[in-house]
């Protein structure tokens, strides 16, 4: 089902009950880019890295369409039934409460939207709004001020609590003119009065003037009139009458606040339900939907995996499963489209799959690719298919296999994310530390900027082949493929005034002393290293010891 601001609010309760009657819930996101150059993730990242720059390009993009479908088992039939629905997400503008959102296009990924017939005119006119924890928390504090300074208002004089603005010379005129008018206003029959457009400074001068002359005659309010704030002049009977007037409005503020949250509330529903939640190389989607429609993600990696223990008990990757030990020999890719293909044949044996009676959703031949409803439906199937095979190999027929022992079979991927380009198959892991690999073949190279990659292959030759991974025009990452070698390596090459070379351990600890602007900080670690380059230098000069750094 389409989902757009139109019928949003329609169709929430009925998603409400799907996401607490359902077993899993698959999702898949379309965003306006991926990366950014400054972030491009290296070969040699660790997970920590790989979640950082990640997380600096999930601020820059927005997600334009949110795919979900929803999976439950139907006891009667023994089959699993299913509803998909595809939401067109755009944060709209919120006047002065919330600064706009600002966001980055990658032409590559607007351009593969277009191929796949994506609608923008509908995403840009009718996409649901929404707001994570931060920002709405932002707009209730901001609405609660401004009743606090309207109650004091009403209660002493208005000049007594607000600072006077002295009216500018060139401004006076105006002002004196929008004074007659409103003098003439209230001896008139009109009930209400539009007064001339003006900016920010010039509404605020004729609030003060207001209450200064007409405070329990006349009541000013700002409304939107074709994107413009034009202020609004009604008569007052009496001071109740002004506090009505102003209740109403804070009440209509509440009330569009719940609309602006939007799309978030869904996402509120699956985090309430504790639900199953699947994706597909599912760590840019997952940490959009964190950010966006949650809470800002952390800065710190810990702090991240606690936000996320907190919110979602159980999540899948199918990329991590279908890319493990156990399936990856009948798996030959774990492309999307091609995994669906292959878990729907044998060896697999997906059970029979329908479309909830009354919902709408999609047929595996839909042929809807990147469309993330689509999307989201197929991830969905090939969880399931994969999940069906390790219970057929244990014997479980389909009701067993949402009970506990079916569940068990999933553990060794629970929580584990697929990350793509890093070497040694490393993957996020939610709930634990991260594992831990041997890179100690692997070193950080820096050499003039002329180098190109044969430059540095053939400095490395005398020691076998290598993978060469660059950082930026004068790094790299330099892996031996005889790891034996790495000793030998680094003894040869480390006296050198034309290139340097560390391993990757000690780069890492350079790393580990520098903030967030990229700045070395003067952390234990980094005195620690100081400390060692210095004694290290000391000895060379005994001859005594080799001049490199571990």
């Amino acid at each position: 089902m389409e989902v757009t601001q139109a019928n949003f609010k329609a169709v929430l309760p009925q998603i409400e009950q799907a996401i607490r009657d359902c077993l899993f819930i698959s999702v898949d996101c379309e965003l306006t880019g991926l990366k950014t150059e400054e972030n491009s993730v290296n070969t040699f990242d660790t997970p920590k890295q790989y979640y950082e720059k990640a997380r600096k390009d999930c601020k820059e993009f927005l997600v334009v369409q949110y795919g979900i479908t929803l999976f439950r088992l139907d006891e009667t039939t023994d089959s699993i039934k299913h509803k998909s629905y595809n939401f067109y997400t755009f944060r709209r503008p919120i006047n002065h409460f919330i600064q706009d959102k600002r966001f980055l296009s990658q032409t590559s990924c607007i351009d593969f939207l277009i191929q796949q017939s994506f609608d923008f005119n509908k995403l840009f006119r009718e996409g649901i709004s929404y707001l994570n924890n931060v920002e709405e928390d932002e707009w209730r504090n901001t609405i609660k001020e401004q009743q606090r300074l309207k109650t004091e208002s009403y209660n002493s004089n208005y000049n007594r609590n607000h600072d006077i603005v002295l009216i500018p010379e060139a401004n006076q005129e105006f002002i004196d003119d929008v004074v007659k008018q409103l003098e003439a206003f209230l001896a008139s029959n009109e009930s209400e009065l539009q007064l001339p457009k003006c900016n920010s400074f010039l509404r605020r001068l004729l609030y003060q003037t207001n209450s200064e002359k007409f405070h329990d005659k006349i009541h000013l309010r700002a409304h939107s009139v074709n994107s413009e704030r034009i202020l609004f002049a009604t008569k007052l009977k009496c001071k109740e009458e002004s506090e009505e007037i102003d209740r109403i409005f804070f009440e209509k503020l509440k009330s569009e606040l719940d609309d602006y949250i939007g799309f978030s509330q869904v996402i509120r529903m699956i985090v309430k339900s504790e639900k199953i939640i699947v994706g597909h190389n599912f760590l840019l989607d997952f940490l959009h939907t964190i950010d966006k429609f949650l809470t800002p993600l952390p800065h710190d990696y810990l702090d991240f995996k606690d936000v996320v223990k907190s919110l979602f008990p159980a999540v899948y990757d199918t990329k991590f499963i279908g890319s493990s030990q156990h399936f990856k020999s009948i798996i030959p890719s774990t492309v999307l489209g091609q995994l669906v293909h292959t878990v729907t044949t044998h060896p697999f044996n997906l059970p029979p799959c329908e479309i909830e009676q009354g919902g709408q959703g999609y047929d595996i031949n839909d042929s809807k690719e990147h469309e993330a409803g689509y999307d989201s439906f197929i991830t969905g199937l090939s969880f399931l298919a994969m999940w069906k095979h390790l219970g057929d190999q244990h014997n479980l027929i389909l009701s067993d296999l949402i009970g506990r022992r079916g569940e068990g079979l999933l553990k060794p991927y629970k929580n584990k994310i697929f990350l793509m380009i890093l070497a040694d198959n490393q993957f996020l892991d939610l709930e634990a530390p991260d594992q831990i690999v041997s890179r100690d073949h692997v070193f950080y190279l820096t050499f003039p900027k002329e180098w190109t990659t044969n430059n540095i292959v053939q400095l490395f030759s005398p020691f076998g082949n290598v993978y060469v991974s660059w950082i930026s025009k004068t790094s790299a990452y330099v892996a031996l493929y005889k790891r034996d070698q790495a000793a030998l390596a680094l003894k040869t090459l480390c006296q050198s005034d034309t290139y340097s070379i560390i391993t990757f351990a000690r780069r890492q600890r350079q790393l580990a002393g520098a903030d967030l602007s990229g700045t070395v900080q003067p952390s234990p670690i980094k005195r620690r290293i100081i400390t060692n380059e210095t004694t290290q230098s000391k000895r060379n000069k005994t001859g005594k010891f080799e001049g490199c750094v571990l």
